[in-house]
């Protein structure tokens, strides 16, 4: 079964940090996306997110910092694959986060209120739909 994370980076303003998929990618290439990655055979689902943060990011951060989001409501399970949401506090200001050119072009804090208006307006420079909606709704409620 294939397993992916999917990681809300917050920060105390109030604000999501999403990241610009670079143009060179198969999917959603140049589209605003969470930290997201695959899990590789044998690896824990929480060290697969503390790796892709290392990886695409440069964010070290340590299991204990590391939080499932919504405690699993929102993950996806199926009989193919699955997706597990996890969830960090990060207060870095962009131009300190050192991305992987490869995967990314750009990072960028937004107001979790704009991600949600994006996706309503169905915004095409973001990789979330309608039916994803309520995770970025849950964290204005949270």
């Amino acid at each position: 079964m294939k397993k992916e994370i999917g990681v809300f980076i917050l920060n105390n303003y109030g604000q999501i940090l999403l990241q610009k998929r670079s143009s060179n990618k198969k999917n959603y290439p140049n589209m605003w996306a969470l930290c997201t990655g695959h899990v590789e055979k044998n690896e824990e689902i929480q060290d697969a997110a503390i790796r892709e943060l290392k990886e695409e990011l440069g964010i070290d951060v340590s299991i204990k910092e590391l939080h499932s989001f919504a405690n699993g409501k929102f993950d996806i399970i199926n009989e193919n694959s699955s997706t597990y949401f996890f969830c960090i506090r990060c207060n870095l200001k962009e131009e300190k986060i050192i991305i992987q050119k490869e995967e990314l072009s750009q990072v960028k804090w937004f107001d979790i209120i704009d991600v949600i208006n994006m996706i309503k307006n169905n915004d095409e420079t973001i990789v979330y739909s309608k039916n994803r909606i309520n995770l970025f709704e849950y964290l204005l409620e949270s």
